[in-house]
């Protein structure tokens, strides 16, 4: 039997019983309605394949219930009932997007192969419904292999699980590694719901959300839900949506690797016309899998460069240590360089990429030998030039490293400048990338207010004139105006 579900609009009684019982024959499921109203109240209630309407009925006529029904339901293939074909029907039905039309007085075969034809239209765009669905899912697994950022792949999860299901929009939320708060980690649509979603897990506990809620759970309002049978309803004290007296829905599933719980992804609907699906959680269940994945792939990557950057560290300490003038130096460029790029208003990635290279900027130094370092005069030309290879021999350190690729080019480039007389690659002007120049201004400041075995450290003051004097040509004239006033605002 033909399951499909087809609903006839004509205001002529005789007109659309006989085409109800032409379908019924061929076992399609037909529904009637003798108005476009009629058909708009069905449409609320009922899901239908198929729009047969005739295109002359009164008060409202097929045309206009065609765009007025598929704001209802969009998903239903529209087709036109007409006493005449004209060039001009024609134009009118394909800008309301129908798929085509039959025209009075027509045989049971012609209704039939035009009701097959039009429905196969609906197949194919189920299938290729299911095609795009693949393909997101395809989309977010190859983020995961490709993207080093955990923001772009839950953006991924994320938007794929909202357009895949037609939702109003959704979020993730994530606990913080202590367990003791929550992160937006990404959101679609209003913050409003994510912001209730996270106040619910916050107001009964992290640890009692993962026992009461570790499963998939839906908040809704509507009492036939399809997937009430098959997830838990989740009742709260207050709304999670906005209370509008229309249908809505959220549903929301924890988001794990294993056994270990990350946090909760959700998707809502308000204003519900198709309410979430079998296949919807399903789907929603693959994403949020991926998400656990991703999150907990991160954190296995997040403890690796932690160890690493430590070891790094250590050893960066260990190369300051070498001499008495340069201990503490490296740490003491990376809080100026930290300082500097806030000042400037760099954003949070920005800055914490720049402390890190800044870090590190002499671990080029653990090839130069003592002697040089510990040079009690000027450096002669042959050892100068192995002193020059430090920022090039750094740069090899981290280079397995991908995950210091920015803290790599500071590295390299802290001894640029922008007139180009700087070393190893003599970078000029926009050549040198901001990282570069914040962390050579600083180090060169420190250097300048260090002591040195040649000479006494200079003032501040001291040290300011000669950034002043280098303005535009080693230093960025901006960069060191907001170093200079940095300066004079520390005590």
């Amino acid at each position: 039997m033909n399951t499909s579900r087809i609903l006839i609009v004509d205001d002529e009684p005789w007109a659309r019983e006989m085409m109800q019982e032409m379908l019924e024959r061929e076992g399609y499921l037909a529904f009637c309605a003798g108005s476009a109203e009629e058909a708009l109240h069905l449409a609320e209630e009922e899901q239908f394949d198929l729009l047969l309407a005739d295109i002359i009925m009164p008060h409202v006529d097929g045309l206009e219930l065609i765009q007025r029904f598929q704001e209802r339901s969009p998903d239903t293939v529209p087709m036109l009932i007409t006493g005449y074909a004209s060039v001009e029907t024609a134009q009118a039905a394909m800008r309301q997007g129908v798929y085509d039309y039959i025209v009075k007085p027509f045989e049971r075969a012609d209704l039939c192969v035009a009701v097959s034809k039009a429905l196969r239209r609906k197949r194919l765009s189920v299938e290729d419904s299911r095609l795009k669905e693949l393909v997101g899912l395809y989309k977010v697994s190859e983020s995961m292999i490709t993207s080093p950022e955990q923001r772009e792949v839950l953006d991924f999860v994320l938007s794929a699980a909202v357009q895949q299901t037609r939702s109003s929009g959704g979020a993730i939320i994530l606990f913080d590694t202590r367990r003791r708060g929550l992160v937006i980690a990404s959101a679609i649509g209003a913050w409003e719901p994510a912001t209730r979603v996270a106040n619910l897990v916050l107001e009964k506990g992290i640890d009692s959300w993962i026992t009461e809620m570790g499963s998939p759970c839906l908040y809704t309002n509507i009492d036939d839900h399809c997937l009430l049978g098959r997830v838990r309803k989740l009742d709260t004290g207050y709304p999670l949506l906005s209370d509008n007296g229309r249908a809505l829905e959220m549903l929301l599933l924890p988001v794990r690797s294993e056994r270990e719980t990350f946090g909760v992804i959700s998707v809502y609907k308000e204003g519900v016309l198709e309410p979430l699906s079998q296949s919807d959680l399903e789907l929603l269940t693959i994403l949020a899998t991926q998400a656990g994945l991703s999150v907990k792939s991160r954190q296995s990557f997040s403890e690796l460069e932690e160890a690493c950057l430590a070891t790094l560290n250590t050893l960066a300490a260990w190369i300051g240590g070498r001499t008495g003038y340069t201990r503490d130096h490296m740490e003491r460029v990376a809080q100026l360089s930290e300082q500097l790029a806030w000042r400037i208003g760099l954003g949070e990635h920005e800055v914490k990429a720049i402390a890190i290279g800044a870090g590190l900027h002499d671990i080029g130094l653990i090839g130069v030998s003592e002697l040089i370092l510990n040079q009690p005069g000027e450096l002669a030309p042959r050892e100068w030039d192995v002193m020059k290879l430090h920022p090039v021999i750094g740069d090899e350190v981290l280079a397995p490293l991908t995950f210091l690729a920015q803290a790599r080019v500071i590295v390299r480039g802290h001894h640029e400048r922008l007139d180009g007389s700087g070393y190893p690659d003599g970078l000029y002007g926009d050549e040198v990338p901001l990282s570069v120049r914040i962390v050579s201004l600083a180090d060169a400041y420190d250097a300048m207010t260090s002591q040195r075995p040649w000479r006494n450290p200079l003032s501040r003051e001291e040290a300011i004139a000669a950034i002043e004097a280098d303005k535009g040509t080693k230093f960025d004239p901006d960069i060191a105006d907001a170093f200079i006033d940095m300066l004079r605002e520390q005590p």
